[in-house]
């Protein structure tokens, strides 16, 4: 369970850094709490994907983890840690290309991420309902 809920916070965290800047544009007030996390976008990303890549490997019984959200996960830790490729020696026609795609992909699989994220904590309450019952 601790590792389901690590990967529920991670989608949500990383999902909303990813997408930080459609969502503001619909709610300007969480600029200030955006502009605080893009300061961590790398490292979000790459915590982000490291426990969604860990996640692929864990067996936890009752508790499978939707295959859904491991790929959101994995997918919002490359795009917010995109920039890591600057340090490399990758052709600069290549490193555009990439960059090119992960803006494109950047508000989608963000969004997608938080949404997982908040249905992930929905089934978890819907367990504990149905437990209390």
């Amino acid at each position: 369970m601790f590792f389901k809920g690590l990967l529920i916070i991670a989608n949500l965290v990383g999902g909303f850094v990813a997408s930080s800047t459609y969502i503001v544009s619909k709610i300007p007030k969480l600029s200030n709490f955006s502009k605080k996390l893009n300061i961590f976008k790398i490292p979000i990303g790459i915590i982000v994907f490291l426990i969604s890549f860990i996640n692929i490997f864990n067996i936890s019984g009752r508790y499978s983890y939707p295959k859904l959200s491991l790929i959101s996960g994995l997918l919002i830790g490359l795009i917010l840690s995109i920039k890591l490729l600057d340090k490399t020696e990758i052709d600069k026609e290549t490193k555009t290309k990439l960059f090119s795609l992960a803006n494109k992909l950047q508000n989608p699989v963000g969004l997608a991420g938080v949404i997982i994220g908040l249905l992930s904590i929905l089934d978890i309450l819907t367990d504990v309902i149905s437990y209390l019952l």
